[in-house]
């Protein structure tokens, strides 16, 4: 993780509609998949841990994959 970049030091290379339609269909996909682990957590006993952190981390892996996705929108608007 150490090496990871800010997500505002990105470059993106996308251009026409298609792109803009595909970036937007993935960030509709991750926050569609940030509300069923949401859900999953509220099925889940509090008492167990392990579960709920695995869930915890795949819940904030999609939110980064939903902000990414915001990112690439704002990019491709910005160039428009």
């Amino acid at each position: 993780m150490a090496n990871r970049r800010p997500l505002t030091d990105a470059t993106v290379e996308l251009d026409g509609s298609g792109s803009v339609d595909s970036v937007d269909s993935v960030a509709r996909d991750f926050a569609a998949l940030v509300a069923i682990l949401e859900q999953q957590l509220e099925l889940v006993s509090p008492s167990d841990h392990e579960t709920r952190s695995h869930i915890d981390q795949a819940k904030a892996a999609a939110q980064r994959g939903a902000l990414l996705s915001r990112v690439l929108l704002d990019r491709i608007d910005s160039k428009d």
